[in-house]
C-alpha cells in the first residue's frame, strides 16, 4: 500500500492554484492572465487536471466556462487546502510582536542574575506574548540540547561537535573574590590568593546533575597550586549565598559581571580578582542544536541574546 506521501507525489501543487483560479473566472483566457500564463499553457494545465481528477470538469456554454458536479463538490476543500498552505508559508514569517513561544534556555547558575534580568527585560519588550524558562546548566551542556530540554544553553565549555551543537562567543568573564561590605580585607592595600583563602566560602552548587565534586573551575585552578577553599556552605540560589554572608568574613567567588548586579553591588565589595590570570579568563558560550537553525523565531532570539549580553553583561 502506498504512503500518503507516495500518492500525494504525482500531483503538482500548481494544478491546485490553477483549478482554484479557474473556477472562480469560469474562462481560461482569464485565468491565464490571472496566473501570468498563456492561453496554451492554461489550457494544458486544464487537461492535466482533467487526467488527474478523471473528470471533464467543466463544459462550455455562451457564458463561459461551467464547473460539473464533480469540480463543485471539489471548490470548497480545495479553498482549505490552499488556505492551510498559505498557513504553512505564513509560520515561516517570524513576527516578534505576535510570537506566543515558550523559549527555555539554560544557564550557568553564578551568572544566572546577570544573564537572564536584562535578556528577559528585553524579551518582554521586543515580544511581549512570548514567555521564558530558565534552567541550570548541566555540566554537560549538550545533554539539555539533545534531550530537547532546553532550546539554547549558556555555557563556559564549547561542545567538540560544532555540526550538532553550533556555538557562538558571547563573551569572557574571569573570578572575583567578593566579600561583603566593610569586609577586614577590603580596606587592605595589596590583597593576595594567599589572603583570601585565610576566611571560609560560600559556594554555589552549579550543576546538581553532575557527579563530579569540583563543580567551580576555581577549585581545579586552586588544586593545580596544592591549594584550596574551605566552603563551609552551599546553595543552588545565589541571593541565599549572599544573605547567609551577611554580617560574617565569609567569601564568595562568582563572575566579575556581578558587581554590576543592582541588588548586588552595594552589598558586595571585589577584594580579589584573577583578570590577569590567563587559565582563569574564561570564555562564555551560547550553544544551541542544529534543528534550530532554520527556525526563525529561534534565530530571532539567539540574535536578542547576542546582542543584549554582550552589550549589557559582558560589555
Amino acid at each position: 500500500m502506498k504512503s500518503l506521501e507516495q500518492q500525494l507525489s504525482r500531483l503538482d501543487l500548481n494544478l491546485l492554484v490553477s483549478l482554484s483560479v479557474l473556477l472562480k473566472e469560469k474562462n481560461v483566457s482569464r485565468a491565464a492572465e490571472v496566473l501570468y500564463l498563456s492561453q496554451p499553457a492554461m489550457s494544458r494545465t486544464l487537461k492535466r487536471l482533467r487526467d488527474v481528477f478523471d473528470d471533464p470538469l467543466f463544459y462550455r456554454e455562451s457564458a463561459g466556462l461551467q464547473p460539473t458536479e464533480k469540480a463543485l463538490t471539489l471548490k470548497e476543500p480545495l479553498s482549505e487546502i490552499l488556505l492551510s498552505i498559505n498557513k504553512l508559508i505564513d509560520s515561516t514569517q517570524f513576527s516578534p510582536q505576535n510570537c506566543d513561544q515558550t523559549f527555555r534556555i539554560s544557564l550557568p547558575p553564578l551568572m544566572s542574575r546577570q544573564l537572564s534580568v536584562p535578556l528577559i527585560k528585553e524579551l518582554m519588550k521586543n515580544a511581549p506574548k512570548a514567555s521564558l524558562v530558565e534552567y541550570p546548566a548541566a555540566w554537560d551542556a549538550t545533554t539539555l540540547l539533545k534531550d530537547r530540554a532546553v532550546d539554547f544553553s549558556i555555557h563556559i565549555e564549547k561542545p567538540r561537535n560544532d555540526l550538532e551543537f553550533p556555538s557562538e562567543l558571547i563573551g569572557q568573564t574571569y573570578p572575583v573574590f567578593y566579600g561583603m561590605a566593610g569586609h577586614p580585607l577590603s580596606n587592605q592595600e595589596k590583597v593576595s590568593l594567599e589572603d583570601c583563602l585565610q576566611y571560609q566560602f560560600v559556594d554555589l552548587n552549579l550543576d546538581l546533575r553532575s557527579v563530579s565534586d569540583i563543580h567551580n573551575p576555581i577549585d581545579s585552578y586552586l588544586e593545580s597550586k596544592g591549594v584550596k577553599r574551605d566552603i563551609v556552605f552551599k546553595s543552588g540560589q545565589l541571593n541565599t549565598l549572599v544573605d547567609a554572608m551577611q554580617d560574617s568574613n565569609k567569601m564568595l567567588i562568582s563572575t566579575h559581571t556581578l558587581r554590576k548586579v543592582d541588588d548586588f553591588k552595594h552589598r558586595l565589595t571585589p577584594i580579589f580578582e584573577l583578570q590577569n590570570e590567563p587559565k582563569m579568563n574564561i570564555n562564555v558560550y551560547l550553544i544551541e542544536h542544529k534543528r534550530t537553525l532554520n527556525s526563525p523565531a529561534h534565530q530571532w532570539l539567539k540574535q536578542l541574546i547576542l546582542n543584549t549580553l554582550r552589550d549589557k553583561a559582558f560589555a
